[in-house]
């Protein structure tokens, strides 16, 4: 019902006679011929105005309701959880065996990246020629920072001192962890 009014509500408004004109056709004064001719002209555009409306009903009523919602499949909730399980238990084996590589840090990273971008599981992004250039490369920079000497390891080594040869105002001048070498030193001798 409320589809009929809105189509009639959406008729042209040049179409529809309002109720001063239709008084005024219809007056007293003029003769029946006229009368006539005019009752048939207006019968003519309610006619045609009807027909109008009734068309625009049936397409409308034959159109496919855009409210209609999509029928969405029923997925059976166990389905998914169990789905939802094996996919999470992927992932934590996945990240023990990442963990127990004998890999540095920097370099599981790369293997959990290039595996979930080539979808691949851990051990097989391991093997990879890229994975494989990576560990090469580390253990290149690993053997190049032992082999150079540097400040740390000069630092790191102390040479033994001969307290024997200190006299009593040297060893007054003595820093605390001085002291103490000089304490161990006495109780040695």
């Amino acid at each position: 019902m409320e589809n009929e009014n809105e189509l009639q509500d959406s008729l042209k408004p040049e179409e529809e006679l309002s109720d001063s004109e239709f008084a005024e056709e219809f007056q007293d004064d003029v003769p029946d011929d006229e009368k006539n001719a005019k009752l048939v002209e207006s019968n003519k555009k309610l006619f045609a105005r009807a027909k109008k409306a009734e068309e625009e009903l049936k397409a409308f009523k034959q159109a496919p309701k855009a409210e209609e919602k999509p029928q969405v499949e029923k997925v059976d909730p166990i389905k998914i959880s169990e789905e939802l399980i094996d996919k999470r238990v992927s992932e934590k084996f996945e990240e023990r065996e990442l963990e127990s590589m004998d890999l540095s840090d920097s370099l599981k990273t790369e293997v959990r990246a290039y595996a979930k971008v080539k979808g691949l599981s851990i051990r097989q992004a391991e093997k990879s020629d890229y994975i494989s250039f990576l560990k090469e490369k580390e253990s290149d920079k690993v053997r190049e920072e032992e082999a150079s000497v540097s400040s740390k390891t000069k630092s790191n080594k102390k040479a033994k001192r001969d307290f024997g040869s200190y006299t009593e105002k040297d060893i007054t001048d003595l820093s605390g962890e001085e002291f103490q070498d000089y304490q161990k030193w006495l109780k040695a001798q």
